[in-house]
């Protein structure tokens, strides 16, 4: 592993020297000094930028906690042949999000880079997501799993990948200003915690309310598709981006693609940022196992909705809070300690899991231990992103954040895809009414089991990942440089 020494300046040239005088209306350099005027975002545009985690997690949070059971139970593919479609169509998504990152990078519209792949992909994502989840079934076997698994590479690792990609770009191009960062990310998480909780909570009543059966989904996923239409075209209406490097000292949109590559793996945080976000949707796709734990454990699938409170519950209210505790601690330090106390919170569920008191208790401590988790995640590749251009002088922000999407991706997959392998192996049968206690004793694994070992992993992780101790020296040189290097895009 390559070590985190301090880096070296990149040479003159690429930057101002420290001290030196701001172009008018800019403000000075250093850590405390108030973000430059043109980097302010206003409310409207906040909530602007936030909306697009609704749409995008109406999407996400369904096809993760969905489509496997939707799969196995609605359509009648197998479990280990379902795991095996979403693993296939996750590793191509992981592959597009590095294709599409460099087309951000590289991309120079009036609207900037981020916006026009928003507006673009729109139509995509959603008429692919709709289709997912409308399996014809007049198809044989093969017809459907090949159908399942173009449905599904279409909406996620194309229509899903160029919204979302560009979605998390955005951030670092509305402000540079690290706490308006900050303060954009709790808003957006808090956001896609409210479009999941609604998923998670009213699917399955929903489902029974429209019928069940195909019909059921087919009602259901036209409602969250045309709400995260809107969403999407809020995004693009109603944000600006602001942050652009010049391209004489940055020439990232000219430069060859194998060169931007050699730039980002030369970030040591990246690998670390990868493997932080690889493991946070690992978990995030063992969670489709939930519907078949509350179900088979617990006797009653309804029960999955609750979980989905108790787990978003406390996210909701605790998040608004980060900011403050970031600007206090720095995100590092609220992280490890979040992780600590979601596994303890697993730890307590699996003392009975079949005891449903026991399990929501688990749910909630595990909830408040991943508020400082989820609060930090994204606004972490922006400090990355800041870490690259410090130490090489190039900004490369798409690339980075399809990295980090890419283990995303990658870890979605894996998670889901164990999901039905594991209990294919545990012989799951999605047409028994009454499942054998090897497929049981599997549910329980893969609902707590697997979570409680993947924070465990992203707290050693976030002992290595420690940007927190360049913070202020690096946010106070790169202002520097920027006095000459940023410019304000006017619509």
């Amino acid at each position: 592993m390559a070590t985190h020494a301090e880096p070296e300046i990149p040479a003159a040239g690429a930057r101002a020297a420290v001290g030196s005088p701001s172009p008018a209306g800019t403000a000075p350099a250093g850590p405390d000094a108030p973000p430059p005027a043109e980097t302010r975002v206003r409310l409207g545009e906040r909530l602007a930028y936030s909306v697009g985690d609704i749409g995008g997690n109406l999407i996400f949070a369904a096809v993760s906690s969905f489509v496997l059971f939707y799969f196995t139970d609605t359509v009648g593919i197998g479990a280990a042949i379902a795991g095996t479609i979403i693993l296939l169509g996750r590793v191509l998504d992981g592959t597009m999000d590095l294709v599409v990152g460099t087309l951000i990078d590289k991309t120079r519209t009036r609207w900037g880079k981020a916006r026009p792949w928003i507006l673009l992909s729109t139509p995509i994502v959603v008429l692919a997501f709709i289709g997912l989840f409308n399996v014809p079934a007049g198809l044989g076997d093969t017809g459907k799993q090949i159908y399942a698994f173009v449905f599904y590479f279409l909406c996620l690792a194309i229509g899903y990948t160029g919204s979302n990609l560009a979605y998390h770009t955005l951030l670092s191009v509305i402000t540079s200003d690290g706490k308006t960062r900050v303060s954009l990310t709790v808003m957006r998480t808090f956001a896609a915690l409210l479009a999941t909780l609604v998923v998670n909570f009213f699917t399955i009543p929903l489902l029974g309310a429209f019928g069940g059966g195909q019909g059921g989904w087919s009602t259901i996923v036209l409602i969250y598709g045309v709400i995260a239409a809107i969403t999407f075209i809020v995004v693009f209406l109603g944000t600006k981006e602001r942050v652009s490097t010049v391209v004489e000292t940055d020439r990232s949109s000219t430069r060859p693609v194998g060169e931007l590559i050699r730039i980002l793996v030369k970030n040591p945080y990246f690998y670390l940022g990868f493997a932080l976000f690889f493991t946070q949707f690992l978990a995030s796709g063992v969670g489709g196992a939930g519907i078949y734990f509350a179900r088979d454990v617990l006797g009653d699938a309804s029960l999955y909705s609750f979980f989905s409170l108790a787990s978003i519950g406390p996210l909701l209210v605790g998040m608004w809070f980060m900011p403050a505790i970031t600007a206090r601690f720095g995100k590092r330090l609220p992280f490890l300690v979040g992780s600590a106390m979601a596994v303890a919170g697993l730890v307590v569920a699996l003392v009975d899991p079949t005891d449903f008191t026991l399990v929501i208790a688990g749910t909630v401590v595990k909830a408040i231990g991943t508020i400082p988790v989820s609060a930090a995640l994204f606004a972490l590749v922006a400090d990355i992103v800041d870490y690259g251009e410090w130490k090489s002088g190039v900004r490369v922000d798409a690339m980075t954040y399809s990295a980090a999407t890419a283990g995303q991706n990658l870890g979605a997959g894996v998670g889901a895809a164990l999901v039905g392998w594991l209990l294919a192996a545990a012989q799951y049968d999605g047409t028994a009414e009454v499942q054998p206690q090897s497929a049981v004793d599997m549910e329980v694994f893969l609902f707590l089991g697997i979570p409680l070992i993947v924070y465990v992993l992203q707290f050693v992780i976030v002992i290595f990942l420690n940007l927190d101790r360049f913070q202020p020296r690096m946010t106070e040189e790169l202002q520097a440089r920027r006095t000459g290097s940023i410019r304000v895009i006017k619509d």
